[in-house]
């Protein structure tokens, strides 16, 4: 699936909740009560998913608040959010 025009969105059957001291955070699907991890860059991401950015914008947002971003940073969001799509807690949606 080609998600780079289209917007990213928490699916509405996911919570999530941060851990303390910047440990991260965990979702769980409300449906197959299925918990899952994320550390401190993906509860970045997912919080930075609230407004259903493209995976362009997401990575621009990721760069200005991580200085010392990798260059592959574009290709593990992308990894990451395929994650969480085959997971059903995204949902991609093309224009």
């Amino acid at each position: 699936m080609n998600i780079d025009s289209a917007e990213i969105r928490r699916s509405d059957r996911a919570v999530h909740r941060e851990l303390a001291d910047n440990a991260g955070g965990v979702i769980l699907h409300l449906d197959s009560s299925a918990y899952y991890s994320l550390n401190s860059v993906g509860l970045m991401i997912w919080e930075l998913l609230a407004d259903g950015p493209t995976l362009a914008q997401m990575v621009e947002r990721l760069r200005a608040q991580i200085p010392d971003a990798p260059p592959e940073l574009e290709d593990d969001v992308r990894e990451f959010l395929d994650e969480l799509r085959q997971r059903e807690l995204v949902a991609i949606v093309t224009p």
